[in-house]
């Protein structure tokens, strides 16, 4: 894929599309599948919509909650991409990458539960101050999802 001229609605369809091997671990089987349910949720969301068929690279339209969180969890996925699926004989960079995959995963649910509160808020605000007070709500769908992200 090429961030200079595929959206981001594709690269998200590359993403989610990615399948999971039969000889995958149940624990990265678990956080691919969700990561990918999730990501896929967040792009086809209403505050996605002026963002998706901009290239990659393209600045977003609209720097807002929904993007921030599409761009978080596309990054943890491709970061559980790069790690071994058995969890079998992980070299030390791929077990640092399974521990900051697994941590950002959980970071990612805080942030969407607003389990610190104003967080959320607060880093898409440092990100892009036109976004103050302007914060759409996941929906339920979506808050459900992520309340199961690290689940066992």
């Amino acid at each position: 894929m090429d961030p200079n001229k595929n959206t981001r609605e594709e690269f998200t369809s590359h993403l989610v599309a990615v399948p999971i091997p039969d000889f995958a671990a149940p624990e990265w089987k678990k956080h691919v599948q969700r990561s990918q349910v999730l990501l896929d949720k967040l792009a086809h969301h209403p505050a996605m919509a002026q963002n998706l068929q901009q290239t990659y690279m393209t600045p977003a339209k609209s720097k807002n909650n929904i993007y921030f969180q599409w761009d978080f969890v596309g990054r943890t996925l491709a970061m559980f991409y790069k790690v071994k699926p058995s969890l079998q004989g992980l070299s030390k960079q791929e077990k640092e990458q399974w521990e900051d995959a697994t941590g950002r995963t959980t970071f990612a649910k805080k942030l969407i539960l607003d389990e610190m509160p104003g967080m959320l808020n607060m880093m898409t605000e440092n990100t892009d101050p036109g976004q103050k007070g302007a914060h759409p709500d996941f929906g339920e769908e979506i808050l459900e999802l992520a309340k199961h992200l690290d689940d066992d």
